[in-house]
């Protein structure tokens, strides 16, 4: 079981191996260091997390989702949730590559690029993307730090 951080509190992981936010109006999530393979869910209406080096998998999960805004939006306010270093993205690496899973959302769910943004960071790029649900017509709006500056690809997430 690995340690991460949740809202600047220590906390493990569960017997799934998912470290899990506590809820509310936000949720900071970070890993504790190192290069392991961590998984991160946030509860809250906005999720903050920060993966470090490594494989990390970041869960968004359509359940929490239901209390972010809805409607597509680039305004970080307007964000379920805001990945700051996903790693690896449209590209396979030895080391780093960061995941998504989309949890509880409907058939026929679809990932959308909104619009791309300039990043603080060297050769890092600003992603915007709506969920939009299959069944429920739901718009949820999340935003990614990609360090090698490229968009999602086919093989950075999944729905579940």
């Amino acid at each position: 079981m690995y340690m991460a951080r949740v809202d600047g509190n220590n906390q493990g992981a569960d017997s799934h191996g998912v470290v899990q936010g506590n809820g509310g109006a936000s949720d900071r999530l970070s890993t504790s260091g190192g290069s392991g393979k961590d998984t991160l869910e946030g509860h809250a209406a906005f999720n903050q997390y920060y993966g470090g080096e490594g494989s990390d998998t970041f869960i968004l999960s359509a359940k929490f989702s239901a209390q972010a805004h809805q409607g597509a939006s680039t305004a970080f306010a307007d964000q379920f949730a805001y990945i700051a270093d996903f790693q690896g993205a449209g590209c396979s690496s030895a080391t780093n590559n960061d995941f998504l899973a989309f949890s509880g959302f409907g058939a026929g769910t679809h990932l959308d690029l909104v619009h791309t943004g300039v990043s603080g960071t060297p050769g890092a790029a600003l992603y915007y993307y709506t969920i939009t649900d299959g069944v429920t017509g739901a718009v949820v709006n999340f935003e990614i730090n990609s360090v090698n500056g490229r968009a999602l690809g086919a093989g950075d997430y999944a729905f579940y």
